[in-house]
């Protein structure tokens, strides 16, 4: 677990790349503090000099040193101050005016560097995070909600890059005014500065306990809304569910408690927050009134001039505005650091499945796929396959059958390298795969499942997907092959239709076939069907099993089926019971045994439908 300070550090690295726009606007800040102090030591010789008495020899309060440099030239600057009142009272507007508007050049070009470095580090670190949510294995996603991943991704990202914002658009800014105005108050009045910035240092106390407690707080928001992210998810992609079973005031209530306790969260941030102004408005107070009251005692023992008493007293005003300021960003940058806790604590997962520095590019399988005494387990306790060893040649179709739970899915979910054997190794023309490249090695693979995953694109996008600059005819083809020329041709847009999230605009045939037009176009020599035709109608079923035979020629294919036509004409039939195999073979030798398999058929657990 990083500190606070290795988090913060962290954020700064992604400013990197950033630097000059960094510079830039911190010499834009230098030059504003400079100009800040300016505009207020300039209230001295407006009251000194130009608002003394006639005659008189008071002079402008300046620090000691200085006096003695200009020495008589002193009397002579005021003398000239005096005679020329109006002209150098209009010269003082007109500078002042200046002032304000290089002020106002430079506070736009630092807020303009600053805001696009917070802006590019916002989204630095989520293009990082959604970069790395692509290397993490399978079984990253199947231990954490959609929603939470989500709220990762958006709202502890937007939480992070408010910080960053606050960091580089207001923090940076704050500090060169204090010490400008600090200045300032030591070339005034050295001995008085001392005093009245004597409650400065117990300013600081409340600013770091506060920002703690909120970053504390900060967290407890964080993991409230990536609670309400994940029912938000749950509930519109099961409404279907809800509805169903008319749970809808359930899951309102539900929300509604997750949504109680965010609020109360953030009430207790907000008091905290709340807290903050007032207390350094006391402090402030203090050092306030010890300037008004030692510096009048000096203005009227003839120790400071009323000009340097109001220039002082300005200056010292205006600096408790910047340290009340600095409070408040250092609560927001507490708050956002919250979420910096838990995108780098993504970001730091390290994948279960790791690519070897030496790893082969794996060619077009030639001959066949082996499994050598293959265990998993997806946990220490809770051991899903025992033990699994057979061969499947190139061409050959190899059934995958036993009751809901034995591991089918799992066992077919190791030939991609989604998950990695405990125990035991999986080879591809007598080479273990994982010694290849996982991108050598998935592109020997095509999918279809019974949960058909297609995106918000087009037809053409979701057939030609993953395969870069192909050939408009050939994905043509393998809608044909597929069987889903017919149906696309009758769309309006045809291929350039946009079917909805997850394909919602399509029919489930439709959207089997075309996940097997897919799977056509990759052209695999290794084919994995889950139950690919379980959830659909008659008719529907029909076309897709049709555009299957035609995907499963001439490759390597593992089945997970239910009907029984397909294990039937299977070149092997792997029969799963508890997580072992217990028998393989062909149909008539698995019928002939009498057993697991045998009992399957019978009892009906297969769908006793030949081929239409």
């Amino acid at each position: 677990m990083q500190t606070p300070l290795q988090q913060f550090l962290r954020v700064l690295r992604y400013a990197y790349p950033y630097r000059a726009r960094v510079i830039l606007a911190i010499a834009s800040l230098v030059l504003i503090a400079i100009l800040n102090a300016v505009s207020i030591g300039s209230l001295q010789p407006i009251f000194d000099g130009l608002f003394a008495a006639e005659g008189g020899v008071a002079g402008i309060s300046l620090p000691d040193p200085i006096r003695a440099v200009l020495g008589q030239r002193l009397v002579q600057l005021q003398t000239l101050l005096q005679a020329h009142r109006i002209n150098i009272l209009t010269f003082i507007g007109g500078a002042l005016f200046l002032v304000f508007l290089a002020k106002g050049v430079l506070l736009y070009i630092q807020q303009l560097q600053l805001r696009y470095v917070a802006e590019g580090i916002q989204r630095d670190i989520r293009n990082s995070l959604y970069a790395h949510l692509h290397v993490l294995s399978l079984g990253f996603f199947t231990r954490r909600s959609t929603g939470e991943i989500m709220s990762r991704l958006n709202s502890d990202v937007e939480s992070l890059g408010d910080a960053s914002t606050e960091l580089f658009r207001n923090a940076l800014r704050e500090p060169f005014n204090i010490i400008g105005l600090i200045v300032l108050l030591f070339l005034i009045k050295w001995q008085l500065a001392l005093l009245s910035l004597l409650v400065l240092p117990v300013a600081i106390l409340p600013i770091v306990k506060f920002g703690s407690k909120i970053r504390r707080r900060g967290t407890l928001v964080q993991e409230g809304r990536a609670e309400l992210n994940t029912i938000l998810q749950e509930t519109i992609s099961g409404v279907r569910i809800v509805k169903a079973f008319g749970m809808e005031e359930y899951e309102r209530r539900r929300y509604r408690h997750a949504s109680e306790r965010v609020f109360k969260a953030v009430i207790r941030i907000v008091k905290v927050d709340a807290l903050t102004s007032p207390v350094l408005e006391v402090l402030g107070s203090v050092g306030i009134v010890v300037a008004i009251w030692v510096g009048g005692y000096l203005v009227l023992s003839k120790s400071l001039t009323p000009g340097a008493f109001m220039a002082f007293l300005g200056a010292l005003t205006s600096l408790y505005q910047p340290v009340k300021r600095i409070s408040q960003i250092n609560n927001n940058i507490q708050r956002g650091m919250a979420g910096a806790v838990r995108v780098f604590e993504l970001m730091d997962l390290r994948s279960d499945l790791v690519e070897r520095s030496d790893a082969v590019t794996l060619p077009r399988m030639q001959e066949g796929v082996r499994f050598h005494n293959v265990s998993f387990a997806y946990d220490p306790d809770r051991t899903v396959l025992h033990g699994i060893s057979f061969g499947a040649k190139l061409g050959e179709i190899v059934a995958v059958v036993g009751s809901s739970g034995t591991g089918k899915s799992t066992m077919v979910n190791l030939i991609p390298r989604f998950y990695d054997p405990t125990e035991g190794l999986i080879a591809i023309d007598g080479v273990d795969i994982t010694l290849a490249t996982l991108s050598s090695l998935r592109a020997q693979m095509g999918i279809v499942t019974q949960e058909t995953i297609l995106f918000d694109d087009t037809i053409f996008n979701n057939i030609a997907y993953g395969q870069r600059d192909v050939d408009p005819g050939l994905v043509v083809e393998a809608a044909r092959i597929a069987n889903a020329e017919e149906f696309i041709q009758a769309l309006p847009a045809q291929y350039e239709t946009r079917i909805g999230e997850r394909g919602v605009r399509l029919s489930g045939g439709e959207k089997q076939r075309i996940a097997i037009a897919r799977a056509i176009l990759k052209n695999p020599p290794i084919l994995i069907l889950d139950e690919a035709t379980s959830a659909l109608d008659a008719e529907s079923e029909r076309l897709v099993q049709e555009a299957l035979d035609r995907l499963m020629q001439n490759r390597t294919t593992f089945v997970i089926a239910h009907r029984l036509s397909t294990v039937i004409r299977a070149d092997k039939i792997l029969v799963l019971d508890g997580g072992c195999c217990v028998e393989q073979g062909t149909h008539a030798e698995l019928m002939a045994q009498g057993g697991v398999y045998c009992r399957l058929v019978t009892t009906q657990v297969f769908r006793l439908k030949t081929e239409d």
